[in-house]
């Protein structure tokens, strides 16, 4: 059965114009995130991975409407989301949340944590105080604390339990979608998979749909029905975890699996080189962004030629000229 997409990107691009030089003046185009084309179901987890810097962030601040598109769009359940505002807009905010990387700067320090889990509720929709009450508390069951709890302040607790009071918050609305950037890399090892398996909870009750900004590909594994794979703003490979993993076909992907540490220490594994660094989004390469880096380079179209997607089969595309020659 296909579901149908509560949220469908098309063609999404961000750039920014910086100025550069000291003593000569110049504006130049920062290129964020270029034609992104992606969609996430009901109950579905994506993850966006790549390297630090190839347009993680953005995407998912895009999404978040924390910043306007510069083309393209952000359809939630059919309707541009930059056309939203009123009581439409606060649907929007109330239905899609996020839970960011750092559970020690992302709560007020000097509001009780009843007080920010109830925000977003008390901002977005028109409930009263006891339905507010009600639905703290059942945040706080689901994330595994206790109601009292909702009286204490932030430095009472650890990093892991401040992360299960942000995700709290990100439930309370009822949400259908929210936006996971880096939810466990800024906790101690220990208590990673405790969050992680949160996760799986919370998505299994409450139909939750999932955006992943990831590092760590072993969490993305875990998590992620799908894989999107980002360099340098632009997505070079979307496709089913398992497959995108067992039989990655950009080349990129390929050098960024072959990294990766291996759950199995006895496993035989060729090591892909990738040269060089990340190129600046102020320069970035003629043809394919990657070709500097690319280990299956094929020569001047790479260098001149920027490749279009390809569509491998229904749940797989690719953007590499190995695919179109």
């Amino acid at each position: 059965m296909i579901k149908t997409p509560i949220l469908e990107v098309e063609n999404l691009s961000k750039h920014f114009e910086v100025q550069t030089g000291i003593f000569k003046r110049e504006t130049k185009i920062v290129k964020a995130a270029t034609d992104l084309n992606f969609h996430i179901s009901e109950g579905e987890t994506l993850a966006l991975v790549g390297e630090s810097g190839c347009g993680k962030t953005t995407t998912t601040r895009l999404l978040l409407k924390l910043q306007t598109p510069t083309a393209g769009r952000v359809l939630y359940d059919g309707q541009d989301i930059n056309t939203l505002n009123g009581q439409g807009l606060k649907t929007y905010r109330s239905k899609v949340q996020a839970v960011f990387q750092d559970p020690w700067s992302s709560i007020n320090p000097r509001v009780r944590i009843g007080d920010f889990i109830a925000e977003p509720l008390i901002v977005n929709e028109k409930v009263d105080s006891n339905e507010v009450d009600r639905r703290v508390n059942a945040a706080l069951d689901a994330v595994g604390l206790r109601r009292q709890d909702a009286r204490k302040f932030p430095h009472e607790f650890s990093g892991g339990q401040r992360q299960r009071i942000a995700i709290a918050s990100a439930i309370i609305t009822r949400p259908r979608l929210v936006i996971l950037d880096e939810p466990v890399s800024g906790l101690d090892v220990s208590i990673r998979s405790q969050i992680i398996n949160l996760f799986k909870d919370l998505q299994a009750e409450y139909a939750l749909s999932y955006i992943l900004v990831a590092h760590d590909l072993a969490t993305t594994r875990y998590l992620a029905d799908r894989v999107a794979v980002m360099y340098l703003g632009q997505m070079v490979e979307q496709g089913n975890t398992d497959d995108v993993f067992d039989a990655p076909a950009h080349p990129y992907t390929e050098a960024l699996l072959s990294a990766a540490l291996s759950a199995d220490p006895t496993e035989k594994r060729t090591e892909i080189p990738m040269t060089g660094e990340v190129p600046s989004p102020l320069n970035p390469p003629s043809g394919c962004a990657f070709h500097p880096r690319c280990h299956k380079c094929i020569g001047d179209i790479c260098k001149t030629q920027s490749p279009v997607p390809f569509l491998q089969d229904p749940n797989r595309t690719v953007s590499c000229h190995l695919y179109d020659q």
